[in-house]
């Protein structure tokens, strides 16, 4: 996978790695959100309440998404495809805590703290990220 000094061989290199990468951050983060609900809802809005922290996650997204949209320009295949969708997704998201006032993310935060929408938002990355670990691991 890995080339002589540390580099990538070739552009599928790449896109294995980075799907091993986001892959299994994706369907911890799934598995996270449902075996520790309880404690995320609790922390989550102390989080929102947090300037520097939005400001330090925010960054955080940028810098990833940015990452994987500079490094990963590439539109080969559906795995290709969707790992440059989720830099771009990371990037806006990034992007949008940087900008939105904080009563905004509150809502936000709150849209998806009801009824169904953690739930589903967890099985999605559960999924996502199982698929991307294992066509990571497999390519």
């Amino acid at each position: 996978m890995r080339g002589q000094h540390g580099l990538f061989d070739d552009a599928m290199s790449l896109t294995a790695y980075v799907a091993q990468l986001l892959g299994l951050y994706l369907a911890l983060s799934g598995v996270l959100m449902i075996v520790r609900e309880q404690a995320m809802m609790v922390l989550a809005p102390k989080f929102v309440d947090s300037p520097p922290f939005l400001y330090f996650l925010g960054s955080l997204r940028v810098l990833i998404g940015l990452a994987i949209v500079l490094a990963h320009d590439l539109w080969i295949g559906t795995l290709g495809t969707i790992i440059y969708l989720v830099g771009w997704l990371m990037l806006l998201r990034g992007i949008a805590m940087l900008l939105l006032p904080a009563e905004t993310e509150r809502k936000i935060l709150e849209v998806f703290s009801r009824g169904n929408a953690w739930y589903t938002t967890a099985m999605v990355a559960i999924v996502l990220g199982g698929w991307l670990a294992y066509a990571g691991f497999t390519a």
